[in-house]
């Protein structure tokens, strides 16, 4: 498993957190999501050999938001 953490730009509520939650954690091979919405973080688990970070950013972005860079 590999955890990445991504900054995201576009969440202003709750609402917005749980899609941002719910399109990650659709993706397989991804164990665990959480997504800050105060620090506009999400941090992701996941298993290199099934997903990737390109897939999920492709996932917030596809969902509204914006990936700003990698921490």
């Amino acid at each position: 498993m590999v955890t990445e953490t991504i900054n995201i730009e576009g969440m202003m509520c709750g609402h917005c957190q749980a899609n941002v939650e719910k399109s990650i954690a659709a993706i397989k091979g991804v164990s665990e999501v959480k997504v800050d919405l105060a620090a506009k973080t999400a941090t992701i688990n996941f298993d290199p050999a099934i997903a990737n970070l390109d897939s999920i950013k492709k996932a917030v972005t596809d969902a509204g938001y914006e990936v700003i860079r990698e921490q």
